[in-house]
């Protein structure tokens, strides 16, 4: 009878998470293709009813492909809008660029801000702060240095905010699904590319979809900074912000969410949950310029999202391993086999080929909507999906559920490579590590590993310099996408 039971549970399980994926493609299908099918996007603004837009670029150093990624923010098609770029430090390698940029288009209202202010453990607010106080409109879009939009981004965009979202609710946010353009040939840069255009993608079109929460990513998000203001004072009210530590400012607005590192998740709920807004995509996607990536560098990104997250969306953090395709073959394999009598050797196969075919038809669909120039004609393509992508599919599959029991045995995260060791606590902020306290049993045998055994060949090394026949590799040296 148990057998029985869980066969249906197991069954239900499998068909709704096909539900989900496919609902994703649909979306992907509808919104990205470009076909003549798609959605159209909304009619631009009149210029005389246009809001101003404050475009805040927070930048470290040199990211790949960053001249092309800045210069779209100044070619944007839109008719009122301010450029904002900061950096913490004036020695930072981001600043001829910005400072070329500027040069280059004089009638484009752009400044550069020079120094961050500690308003919290997050090293992006701490960057953000100035910029958000001296932007001239209320309303935002931040878009971090990795990120490649269109030049009709702002302005297929901002009309979201006058549509009122389902259920007739105002929208306060518009956000752009991330997808990879530009990775190296190494075998990190391609698992991102994968994780970025097909697991984490599926599944961010169909949450958004339903509606039912909250699901934001921060790489280009726009809202205004009265509702995140007012959003930061209900939440403060009633208890579900962190206090600041002694000598930091306790103003409302960004500087409010400065405690946590996945400030966008914050963000986006407590606009949604305090104010009760939603939050609304556009027909563009914001092309994540992954550049050359380690996989210790993909490991490690994994493991601090995972992290971040396990205490701010501790439910689906939880159920995470049983969406990806290992343990969702191993469930819907002992289903068919005792409810319809279907052999595992036969039905994992089928599973594993159909979901790798969603995976590709994803990436198809969405690929007319990535900003950045095909490369598929020259090495290395990246373009997929290929032999190259498929093995690097696999890889992240077998991988996933071990990364995952390896990131919930821990709860210390580093930022980018600025060598801080933040403590995740229960209520999703962070906290430096104290001097002498230690990390997680999990976390110092890795240490011993890697220093044993990976040191030096590559693994942990962080980023290597582009070829220099590969027209992305405007930079020397690359650093880590948020």
């Amino acid at each position: 009878m148990w057998a029985t039971v869980l066969s249906w549970l197991f069954f239900g399980w499998y068909c709704l998470l096909w539900s989900l994926f496919l609902l994703g493609l649909r979306v992907a299908r509808k919104r990205y293709s470009r076909s003549p099918t798609s959605q159209l996007p909304p009619p631009p603004l009149p210029p005389s009813s246009a809001p101003g837009v404050s475009i805040l670029r927070p930048l470290l150093g040199l990211d790949c492909n960053l001249y092309e990624n800045l210069e779209a923010s100044f070619l944007q098609d839109y008719p009122k809008f301010e450029i904002i770029f900061s950096v913490a430090d004036e020695a930072d390698a981001a600043i001829p660029i910005v400072e070329d940029l500027r040069r280059k288009y004089p009638k484009v209202p752009a400044k550069l801000i020079i120094g961050e202010e500690i308003v919290g453990v997050n090293p992006k607010i701490n960057n953000l702060i100035r910029p958000y106080r001296a932007a001239t409109h209320d309303l935002l879009w931040i878009l971090d240095s990795n990120v490649l939009t269109s030049t009709q981004c702002l302005s297929r965009s901002a009309p979201l905010f006058s549509q009122p979202a389902r259920g007739g609710r105002q929208v306060g946010l518009v956000h752009h699904l991330p997808f990879a353009v530009y990775p190296d040939t190494l075998v990190g840069s391609r698992v991102e590319q994968v994780y970025l255009c097909s697991t984490h993608a599926k599944m961010y079109l169909a949450i958004n979809e339903v509606a039912i929460a909250s699901c934001v990513t921060g790489k280009s998000c726009l809202y205004r900074r009265t509702d995140l203001i007012r959003a930061s004072e209900l939440k403060r009210q009633r208890g579900k912000l962190p206090l600041p530590p002694p000598g930091v400012t306790d103003e409302p607005g960004l500087a409010a969410f400065g405690q946590y590192l996945g400030e966008d998740n914050e963000i986006g709920v407590a606009l949604w949950e305090e104010l009760g807004l939603r939050h609304a995509m556009g027909v563009e996607v914001a092309g994540n310029a992954v550049g050359t990536m380690s996989f210790g560098k993909y490991f490690r990104r994994r493991v601090r999202w995972i992290r971040v997250r396990k205490y701010m969306v501790t439910a689906s953090t939880l159920v995470e391993p049983l969406t990806e395709g290992v343990l969702t073959a191993i469930l819907g394999a002992l289903a068919f086999s005792h409810l319809f009598s279907i052999p595992s050797w036969l039905f994992i196969p089928l599973h594993t080929l159909a979901w790798y075919q969603l995976d590709v038809s994803l990436y198809r669909s969405l690929l007319p909507a990535s900003p950045a120039t095909s490369t598929v004609t020259r090495p290395p393509a990246h373009d997929g999906p290929s032999f190259a992508y498929f093995k690097a599919w696999a890889l992240r599959e077998l991988l996933a559920l071990p990364i995952w029991l390896f990131a919930m045995l821990g709860d210390t995260v580093g930022w980018r490579d600025e060598g801080t060791v933040y403590r995740v606590q229960r209520d999703g902020s962070v906290r430096a590590l104290k001097d002498g306290e230690s990390e997680a049993l999990v976390e110092r045998m890795w240490q011993r590993i890697s220093t044993r055994w990976l040191a030096g060949r590559g693994g942990l090394n962080g980023y290597v310099t582009l070829s220099p026949d590969d027209v992305e590799a405007r930079a020397s040296s690359h650093i880590e996408p948020r």
